[in-house]
């Protein structure tokens, strides 16, 4: 079973970049796939529940001590059903996951710079398919 969202694309504050690009090799290496160091947010309509039951068999998690960061990180893998059925990920740190100040935002990750592989900009609609 499938679960598909969809969210509005939305500028984020850059500081994914720092941290996708400072442990990148631990990511690629921890996901099997190469990971561009800089993530995609998504403003959903509805707030996310990284706790839901659902999701919690295909939760990946990354103990900061495995890649020598600060914060554990969860990580959920999901498919970009509109833009070619690319294979990404939902990235958070776990304390995001348990208390955002902006719960209906995501972010996601994935091997290209999404804005520039699929022309996005502020507002367009990107649709992504979560295993449940």
């Amino acid at each position: 079973m499938q679960i598909v969202l969809r969210g509005r694309v939305q500028s984020g504050k850059n500081d994914a970049s720092r941290w996708l690009g400072l442990f990148n090799e631990a990511y690629s290496r921890k996901l099997g796939a190469a990971i561009y160091p800089g993530s995609l947010n998504l403003a959903l309509d509805h707030a996310f529940d990284w706790s839901a039951p659902c999701f919690q068999p295909h939760m990946i998690q990354f103990q900061r001590g495995e890649y020598g960061g600060e914060r554990d990180i969860v990580l959920l893998p999901c498919v970009l059903a509109n833009l070619g059925h690319r294979k990404a990920w939902l990235w958070s740190t776990t304390i995001a996951a348990k208390s955002r100040p902006d719960p209906h935002v995501v972010e996601i990750i994935c091997g290209v710079k999404l804005r520039e592989a699929y022309a996005l900009g502020d507002g367009d609609f990107v649709q992504f398919e979560l295993p449940a």
